[in-house]
């Protein structure tokens, strides 16, 4: 089931009757778990149910690691083990298996060696990536004593297969919500109009912005020869709708958990005026760059060690973090890009005169430099095949063929036009949204902001909207 299709509004609209309609009772956090646990099932196999069977081999997995490990503290590390590469397992042979058969039968075939490997054509079940590495994080952190081990195998279900963060994230600590779904949820009409509000704008910023720029990208990364000039317009328009698609996501997953008494972690920070990748990575899909930081980079050594040691695991850690992304070489050029993006950052940045960094506009320039730079991750990130982007980058960048340039000024104001509502949001909601959420017009503003979302998705919507670019992640 998709956040922007009516069969959800439906959906969330009788879960959200039924979860509110029973009175404050000692047994209504257990009916309010229940009631979010099977709706969670019936959202993620509403279209495949088999893909039900995965998300409750890889949560009971870590969740008999937990009791078992905490039985058998001599034998903690070989649970731990044993649940690490169960869940490894599951992902990889769902997501990376054909990947593999694949370069095999290449490299075999590249030797001479006939075979006869093929693919199987194995489906990748929605959100597999998102809900392995949150069952992986409770086993770990329950390993590190960082969490308790939990006897309640419902309120672990609830807090792996909420449906509003399932799919695409934001990637939620155990810890976090373990204690939530532990804790009763009190009704707040504050809260619902708050979450609302989040929903409003998550699904407001997919259907208008990312929908509107996703067949100008399509069209331009499938073209044979696009001219350098059309592809950098077709780039930034893709930077403009994955930042629209995700954060879109990630806010309605934000504001449903919100009226339902949840509270999921920022995904988004205004990740285009980053100064450099490291801040970057702390703006964008916030949630999982920070499961890497802690589950991976740290236990490779983080930045203990000599230095070329702390170079090379910021590189193994964002190589990682990119083979997360899909099965395709371009996303393990993509992370490994961007872990030398951030060495290179390190070695230069210290050698710039303070005078330069002080100077006025100097934070704007370097803005406008990390962006350049996150604009090619992104050429990196969309091209998918490696022998594309050999093509592209040994084009002459300056040839510009009259047929294409006004395709490239006509996506490129279509993608101006697209950033200006998300440029206007982040303006009101830093400069006029404090101010005004202490004076009586809070109110009648956000209504009149619900009207012109609603305005704007019944006028923008297509009847076959595009699924959200991280379902495929």
């Amino acid at each position: 089931m998709n956040f922007v299709q009516a069969e959800f509004l439906w959906f969330f609209g009788i879960v959200f009757t039924l979860y509110w309609a029973f009175p404050r009772r000692s047994w209504q956090r257990l009916w309010q778990n229940v009631l979010l646990t099977v709706a969670s099932a019936v959202f993620y196999g509403w279209v495949h149910p088999w893909f039900l069977g995965l998300l409750y081999v890889s949560a009971i997995i870590d969740y008999a690691g937990g009791l078992g490990m905490r039985r058998y503290p001599a034998h903690k590390k070989a649970v731990l083990t044993v649940t690490l590469l169960s869940n490894l397992a599951l992902l990889g042979y769902f997501k990376y298996f054909d990947f593999f058969v694949e370069n095999v039968a290449a490299a075999l075939g590249a030797l001479g060696v006939d075979n006869s490997l093929a693919p199987l054509g194995i489906f990748l079940p929605a959100g597999i990536s998102f809900y392995t590495f949150q069952s992986m994080a409770y086993s770990i952190d329950v390993y590190r004593n960082e969490l308790e081990p939990r006897k309640n195998l419902l309120d672990y279900l609830l807090a792996v297969s909420l449906f509003c963060h399932l799919v695409a994230g934001p990637v939620q600590r155990a810890s976090n919500l373990l204690m939530q779904a532990e804790t009763p949820r009190v009704f707040s009409w504050a809260m619902v109009r708050s979450g609302f509000a989040l929903a409003m704008w998550g699904a407001a910023t997919k259907i208008v912005v990312a929908d509107t720029l996703s067949p100008y990208v399509d069209k331009i990364y499938a073209l044979p020869s696009p001219s350098t000039p059309l592809l950098a317009a077709g780039t930034l328009a893709f930077a403009v709708q994955i930042l629209a698609d995700f954060a879109g996501y990630s806010n309605i997953a934000r504001g449903t958990a919100r009226m339902l008494g949840f509270e999921l972690m920022l995904n988004f920070d205004a990740p285009y005026m980053a100064k450099n990748p490291s801040e970057f990575w702390r703006r964008w899909h916030i949630s999982f760059s920070s499961w890497i930081r802690d589950y991976v980079y740290i236990p490779l050594g983080g930045s203990r060690g000599s230095y070329a040691r702390v170079q090379a695991n910021t590189i193994a850690a964002m190589v990682i973090s990119g083979i997360w992304h899909g099965a395709s070489w371009n996303f393990a050029l993509w992370g490994l890009y961007h872990g030398l993006l951030q060495v290179g950052y390190r070695l230069v940045t210290p050698r710039i005169p303070k005078s330069l960094q002080a100077m006025p506009g100097a934070g704007a320039i370097a803005i406008a430099i990390m962006f350049g730079f996150t604009l090619f991750g992104w050429f990196l990130f969309r091209a998918l095949e490696l022998h594309r982007i050999a093509i592209v980058l040994a084009q002459d960048p300056f040839a510009f063929p009259a047929d294409q340039q006004v395709a490239t000024v006509v996506v490129l104001a279509v993608t101006l036009a697209c950033a200006a509502p998300l440029v206007l949001a982040h303006i009101l909601e830093r400069r006029v949204v404090p101010a005004l959420a202490r004076t009586q017009w809070w109110l009648p503003a956000q209504t009149t902001a619900w009207a012109v979302f609603a305005l704007a998705m019944f006028t923008f919507v297509r009847m076959s909207a595009a699924d959200f670019i991280y379902f495929a992640f």
